[in-house]
């Protein structure tokens, strides 16, 4: 897991300098931290994260439909904010409302399947053929319906000429 921003990325051939604090390598997976930096919250900060999280499951789902799945936590925080350039602050809110609220409860409801040790969310395939089925359905009976409205109307033309 990232755990940054795309447009905040660390080069493993760079400066030193660009880095600050210390780094430690676990799982194939480099974190940087910087022990004397406070990531706590504030209002502002969930002020602006709710600017970026959509309001209703439906457009969270949405999203999640548009993009290639699997998808980690990181890529929706990204494809959420962007074409915005955040601080960290608001996209590690952004990204903590997603990963302890949102999505749980989307996979409580069964709308996606979320690993929330790995930070990968999985739209499965068999629900939204399901979703599809269900659409097709529903044009069948609509165009059903037509087609008997149609077919009285002509008899209706028929009895009276």
């Amino acid at each position: 897991m990232r755990l940054t921003p795309s447009w905040l990325r660390s080069s493993s051939g760079g400066d030193t300098d660009e880095r600050s604090g210390d780094s430690e390598t676990t799982s194939g997976f480099t974190l940087v931290y910087s022990p004397e930096s406070d990531f706590s919250t504030t209002d502002t900060d969930e002020t602006r994260a709710r600017e970026f999280i959509p309001e209703s499951d439906t457009a969270l789902v949405a999203v999640l439909d548009e993009m290639n799945t699997p998808v980690t936590v990181d890529e929706v925080t990204d494809e959420l904010t962007e074409p915005a350039r955040l601080p960290i602050e608001t996209w590690a809110t952004v990204h903590e409302r997603l990963h302890q609220d949102r999505l749980p409860a989307l996979d409580a409801a069964g709308a996606i399947e979320f690993d929330e040790t790995q930070g990968v969310i999985e739209r499965s395939m068999a629900r939204t053929n399901e979703n599809r089925l269900r659409s097709s359905a529903v044009l069948v009976a609509i165009s059903l319906g037509l087609l008997c409205v149609v077919i009285a109307l002509i008899s209706v033309s028929v009895l009276i000429s």
